[in-house]
């Protein structure tokens, strides 16, 4: 699939209030900029008494804004089945994620750009972009507003509500994408808007959101749009098991030309702590690229534990029941790695990944049987 670029990319941003109380959550869909500055109390008006404004009103506003950047690098050897009993090797140097971040907050106002950079063209793709270079595109770019430490409404480029979720607790993703997203279940932003009211006393949130259904990286299709119904609960937001979270959501849409069903039902059990992050996932989805018959099946496990400061380590397992109408159309994945963070920014790991595929997916995928061994970095400010 062709992936469109946008190179030159204005952004005007007005942000908000005091930050909401803490609880137990998930990092953000992107961990650019983190933390934010705190809103001035007041800000004088731009002046264009006499004259005219300028063509955009970026920088001129005189509120502060916080950039941020996230990157992972890595150098990835993968052994791949070719045929019964033989196996061919490929490795590379590549950059997985590169995400530039602006934040900005005043008053009520809240507003997030990310630039994301990618490659031009997608695998299998025969023409890109000067070759086939990596250039930017827009990952999040959305205005809206918050209200006091409960209410949160945005529009744009937005992040959905279940794979940041997913994402966000397991907290490893220079590891490896969450498989919902990585199976082209969800995706991790669209244009569209989202409202989010935290629950009090730090019980969880509940949320809705509407989307073109296409994901970020594609245009829209088709009149249908999707929405999303989202909520965490914390039954012990106060005790030792404070970070024990169940989640729930369901999206019923469409996607491609033909108005195709994609609805997905996610049930998750979430440990979200300091020390210790795992989770378990059963997604059941109707619908799967754009054949609206099918019916597909996703259970998701992971872990990270952190026992002493910086050292880290990670084990997620998978198991993609593609088609349930048919027979040996499954994959099975299991990754497990190991992680140091040398400084607050800087982390690296070493992952090892085996996925198996089922007779039909074997087929029906090339290339999906291998071994991959990774040696990865993330940097983050």
């Amino acid at each position: 699939m062709r992936i469109y670029a946008l190179t030159t990319i204005f952004a005007a941003m007005i942000a908000s209030a005091a930050p909401s109380a803490a609880q137990e959550t998930p990092a953000p869909a992107t961990a650019s900029a983190p933390a934010r500055a705190p809103a001035p109390a007041s800000a004088r008006a731009p002046d264009f008494d006499g004259t005219a404004a300028p063509p955009t009103a970026a920088g001129t506003t005189g509120l502060k804004v916080t950039p941020g950047l996230e990157m992972f690098a890595q150098y990835a050897v993968r052994w791949t089945a070719t045929e019964p009993g033989q196996r061919s090797w490929f490795h590379l140097f590549e950059v997985p994620r590169v995400h530039g971040a602006i934040t900005g907050e005043f008053g009520p106002a809240v507003g997030r750009v990310v630039l994301e950079g990618v490659r031009s063209a997608s695998e299998g793709a025969l023409i890109g972009v000067a070759g086939d270079s990596i250039v930017l595109r827009l990952r999040e770019a959305w205005a809206g507003v918050k209200y006091s430490s409960w209410f949160v409404f945005a529009a744009g480029v937005v992040p959905t509500l279940t794979v940041p979720e997913l994402e966000g607790t397991w907290r490893l993703r220079v590891v490896g994408p969450a498989p919902i997203e990585q199976t082209g279940m969800l995706s991790p932003a669209d244009l569209g808007a989202t409202a989010r009211v935290n629950l009090p006393r730090k019980y969880g949130f509940v949320a809705v959101g509407a989307y073109n259904g296409e994901g970020y990286t594609n245009r829209e299709l088709n009149r249908g749009k999707n929405i999303e119904i989202a909520a965490s609960v914390h039954p012990a937001p106060g005790g030792a098991a404070r970070p024990l979270a169940i989640f729930g959501s369901y999206v019923v849409g469409s996607s491609g030309t033909g108005l195709s069903r994609a609805d997905r039902l996610t049930g998750s059990v979430l440990w979200q702590g300091t020390r210790v992050r795992a989770g378990a996932s059963v997604t059941h989805a109707w619908g799967l690229a754009d054949d609206g018959a099918r019916r597909s099946l996703l259970v998701d496990g992971f872990v990270r534990i952190e026992p002493v400061d910086r050292l880290m380590f990670g084990l997620r397992g998978a198991y993609w029941d593609r088609d349930l109408g048919g027979v040996g159309d499954t994959v099975a994945t299991l990754t497990g790695s190991v992680g140091y963070r040398v400084a607050q920014p800087l982390e690296g790991h070493v992952a090892v990944t085996r996925q198996a595929p089922g007779d039909v997916a074997r087929a029906a995928l090339p290339g999906s049987d291998f071994w991959e061994l990774r040696l990865a970095s993330r940097v983050v400010f």
